[in-house]
């Protein structure tokens, strides 16, 4: 009887620890698949890792923060906030760097983007009833809805105009530092978009407008008045075209570091005409009068088309 009580009791003691070990087990496993669920993607951690990020907070009331020590990203909240926050970070960045090597820095600190949360608030902040990038104070740029940016492409370039608009942006923020805020407004808005890679899109942009395109052809005041105000969008788009054109011709005699030297001179105390001297050999007047084209169509080149794609038609 002894021996049978000791075999029952082996077995009891057995199957209690194997009856513990599995109970363990189930336990792991459902903690794996608990910490499964609550992984970040791989496709967000990748690129996040490079942004050198020394914030990075969401609040799904407040909305979320991104920052590295040269730009901010302030976001309101919304169900797919995170990944539209990395993807924007990802073309700050790449504008960013552009900016930077093209012209300066935009910003002294961190340039701030402070996005809308949508197109109802951004007329609101704005006060544009058409779509237009952002707008910019001081070191801050009030951007449009980020999800929209993104989802706009230009077939051209094969960019954002996310990447596009907010790079335009912050080379504007760095030529008006560079120049201590007084950069031709022409000028400045041309040259921000030659930075940006922008002009397919404003190509397209004036084509809307069949009945005044033909006849555009405005004089220095009314053109630059047109870019200032931003109330009239067939007259501003077409302002945009006509000061891309401007540059065009000035740069084909010169090169795109004289337009940021002519920049600087004025940073640095120059008068439109001392600077215009020094940089283009030629008065500020006579600078104008030389690259005004006869209207917008004189130069602007037969509308941009896509790249056909082997397999596509």
């Amino acid at each position: 009887m002894r021996t049978v009580w000791m075999t029952a009791a082996m077995i009891f003691l057995a199957a209690a620890l194997a009856f513990s070990a599995g109970c363990g087990g189930g336990d792991k496993e459902k903690k794996a698949a608990d910490d499964e669920s609550f992984r970040v993607p791989d496709s967000l951690l990748s690129p996040i890792e490079a942004y050198n990020l020394t914030v990075d907070e969401y609040h799904p009331i407040t909305g979320g923060v991104m920052a590295n020590a040269d730009l901010e990203l302030r976001y309101p909240p919304k169900e797919i906030a995170k990944f539209v926050a990395v993807k924007t970070f990802g073309e700050l960045m790449k504008g960013y760097g552009k900016v930077r090597r093209d012209i300066g820095r935009p910003a002294v600190g961190r340039a701030v983007i402070i996005a809308a949360k949508d197109l109802p608030e951004y007329a609101v902040m704005t006060r544009k009833e058409w779509w237009y990038y952002a707008w910019i104070k001081g070191d801050t740029i009030y951007s449009e809805p980020l999800d929209i940016l993104l989802k706009r492409w230009d077939p051209i370039t094969e960019r954002t105009l996310c990447e596009i608009g907010l790079t335009q942006r912050m080379a504007q923020m760095a030529l008006d530092g560079l120049s201590g805020g007084k950069i031709p407004v022409w000028m400045k808005e041309a040259a921000a978009s030659y930075v940006a890679g922008e002009r397919p899109v404003l190509r397209m942009q004036i084509n809307q407008f069949p009945s005044t395109i033909e006849n555009f052809s405005p004089s220095l005041d009314e053109l630059e008045i047109y870019i200032s105000a931003g109330d009239d969008m067939e007259m501003s788009r077409l302002s945009y075209f006509y000061a891309y054109r401007m540059l065009e011709i000035l740069l084909e005699d010169f090169e795109f570091s004289d337009v940021t030297g002519f920049a600087s001179r004025l940073g640095k105390g120059a008068s439109l005409d001392e600077a215009s001297r020094q940089e283009f050999g030629m008065s500020y007047a006579e600078l104008v009068s030389s690259v005004m084209p006869a209207d917008i169509m004189d130069g602007a080149g037969p509308l941009p088309e896509p790249p056909v794609r082997e397999g596509h038609h």
